[in-house]
């Protein structure tokens, strides 16, 4: 019995100095951060303000490698099978959690498992943006219009299955009401129609509209934060306009592959803590109408992951939206 103690305390005193010493030496060789989008995007932007600033606080070069494809499935897919030694991370966002409902069997990963949180990177709230002429000037005015008149008003989106879709989905599921879905090959498509008048609404970020919504020709009516805006303090939440469950915001990480050691990992968060603090990455985020959440930890990104799964699983379901 002794002798069995004496071995487990050795085994366990190996692998502690074995952590301390991959953390002493981590990295000593260029790290990629893959973006599984093309080039220009908001993840691409994100990933390149955060690594020339990662780099020096590492002492190792950031390469930002783009990998887009089927919604950023191939990139996810190449980071879940890299060795896992903090070498290889990911940057994700909000399809990191919708993809693998839409494509179940072309998705060879798990979100939950086989990734390793880092950092909460950032948040962009989603606005419900009707056009000026709508004749109401709030969420009621809108269910009022669509219970009067049941599927003739509509609700463009980014596409089948992207995220201002599945909220379009949502909001009709939560407040009962039923609006033709106008699916665009880019959020930015639906709401130039929008602004055009072809459609009555469209969920999208304040990035994607900015420009249509300082010329006026856009109308925000709520927003699904948890709180009103500090830019636009006037719009109301989707919760106070009366749609509950409606807390959905854009969003963005940083992952590691699951398996990397704790050393590496705490090395890593370490890292990013001091990054995001920068003024020169706040500026950069903020340019891009990305904010840093007060909770950036490892848990948060956890936790928020783990939420939007079951919600955007859920959503997907019951509207049994199929993409091609």
């Amino acid at each position: 019995m002794m002798k069995s103690m004496e071995n487990l305390f050795a085994a366990v005193l190996l692998c502690a100095l074995a952590c301390l010493s991959a953390h002493a030496a981590y990295p000593d060789q260029p790290i990629k951060i893959i973006a599984p989008y093309a080039a220009g995007g908001s993840s691409d932007v994100l990933a390149r303000a955060l690594g020339d600033e990662l780099g020096r606080e590492l002492g190792q070069p950031i390469v930002v490698e783009n990998r887009p494809g089927a919604g950023s499935m191939i990139g996810t897919q190449f980071v879940a099978g890299e060795p896992a030694n903090g070498y290889t991370l990911l940057l994700v966002d909000v399809p990191f959690t919708i993809v693998p409902a839409l494509y179940k069997a072309r998705a060879r990963y798990n979100v939950e498992k086989d990734f390793a949180p880092i950092v909460l990177l950032g948040l962009a709230p989603t606005y419900l943006f009707v056009h000026p002429s709508f004749p109401g000037t709030n969420v009621a005015a809108l269910l009022q219009m669509a219970r009067a008149k049941p599927a003739t008003l509509s609700i463009g989106s980014g596409g089948n299955g992207s995220l201002t879709h599945l909220m379009a989905e949502l909001f009709m599921i939560n407040t009962g009401t039923q609006l033709v879905h106008i699916p665009y090959k880019g959020a930015s498509a639906a709401v130039l129609d929008l602004a055009a008048g072809q459609l009555q609404a469209s969920f999208t970020t304040m990035p994607t509209a900015s420009a249509l919504y300082q010329a006026g020709k856009l109308k925000p009516i709520a927003v699904g934060s948890p709180r009103r805006t500090r830019e636009l303090p006037e719009v109301p939440t989707l919760q106070e306009s009366g749609v509950p469950n409606m807390n959905v915001e854009s969003w963005w990480g940083l992952t590691a592959v699951s398996g990397t050691s704790p050393a590496i990992l705490a090395r890593l968060r370490e890292a990013m803590a001091k990054v995001i603090k920068l003024p020169g990455v706040r500026t950069r985020m903020e340019g891009t109408g990305v904010s840093i959440p007060e909770d950036t930890s490892a848990g948060a990104l956890r936790q928020l992951i783990k939420t939007d799964v079951a919600r955007w699983q859920a959503v997907i379901q019951r509207a049994d939206i199929k993409v091609d």
